[in-house]
Formats: C-alpha cells, structure tokens, sequence
C-alpha cells in the first residue's frame, strides 16, 4: 500500500512539475491546439507589430547596470521569409537593426539569431529565414545620462518584396532604459 501511495505522489508530482509553462515558452507557441489558437503572450512592455507576413515583438531587458539586450522574436506567416542578418553577402533588406546617436547607446557584438538560418539553395545561396526566429542584440550604455535614441528594425519582407521598417525609441530615464514606440 506504501509502495503505490509513494510512486503515485511521484507520478502527480511529475505531471505536475511538465504542466508549468514558462511565459518565454508560451511566446513561442504560435500554433493551433486542438483547433483553438494560441497566440504569443506579450509582456505590457513588449512593442508588437502585427503583418499579414509577420509579428514582430521587441523588448529590452537588464543585464547588468552598463549592458541591455534588446530581443526581437520574429514569428513569420503565410511564407514569409527575409535575408537573415548573418548572410555575408550586400543584401540592401538583409534583416538590420539601426540605432542613432552613438554617444549614448552602442550596440556590443555581433546579433544572435537562433535558430540558425540555413542557405537556401533555390534561391541563389542565401541564408534566408524561413521560420520563427529570435534575435538578441547586446547593447552598452555608455553615459548617465538621461537620454532617449531612435532606432529601428529594417529588412525586406519577401513573397511581397517589400522594406520594412520597424521605428522604437530607447529611453533612458533614471537608469531605467525602456522601449516604446516611435510614431503612429
């Protein structure tokens, strides 16, 4: 009687422990279930940008009290695809992220794209991104400013070959640096 009281708390304890959702994970799940949508969960100080070829979601994160990363998860539909930003060759909408005002914010290293992007051999031996894909960017205040940057998101949003550009502000206040949306 013991033994079956024992691996039956054990076995509640482990369906227990696999039915937690991490909230990152629940980012991730863009997919039908059980023919109910799950769409990604934004967190409110997440910048979102809704396509009929794409979501973007853009946040920013501490690292530490000098270094942030800003974290773009780019969740693709309808066969969309674009130049991934590890492509070598001179691509004018290769994925790109562009910040002003050098003096304040820097980017630190290269972007961290996972999962890799892959060449595409049908399409000329470019590393297109075809799948959903998170980026992370370090970046590196370098004052105490307060202070707000301008920067986007830019690439060319293929089947429909268009530029696609992603306006944000940076926002420094305090030592608090935040992301908010540039424009309309």
């Amino acid at each position: 009687m013991n033994n079956n009281l024992f691996f039956g708390l054990l076995l509640l304890s482990f369906n227990y422990n696999c039915a937690e959702v991490n909230s990152q994970d629940m980012a991730q799940n863009t997919t039908a279930v059980d023919s109910v949508y799950v769409g990604p969960t934004y967190f409110s100080d997440d910048l979102v940008r809704e396509d009929s070829l794409y979501t973007a979601i853009i946040r920013i994160d501490k690292q530490n009290d000098k270094e942030h990363v800003l974290s773009i998860q780019m969740n693709l539909k309808k066969n969309g695809y674009f130049v991934s930003p590890t492509e070598s060759g001179a691509f004018t909408g290769k994925f790109t992220i562009v910040l002003t005002e050098p003096q304040h914010l820097q980017t630190n290293g290269a972007i961290i794209e996972t999962p890799l992007s892959k060449v595409d051999e049908n399409e000329g031996f470019v590393k297109l991104v075809r799948e959903n894909t998170y980026y992370k960017q370090s970046l590196k205040v370098l004052t105490n400013e307060n202070f707000e940057v301008s920067g986007h998101i830019q690439f060319t949003i293929e089947p429909r070959c268009t530029l696609e550009k992603i306006p944000f502000i940076l926002s420094n206040v305090d030592g608090k640096l935040s992301l908010k949306i540039d424009g309309c």
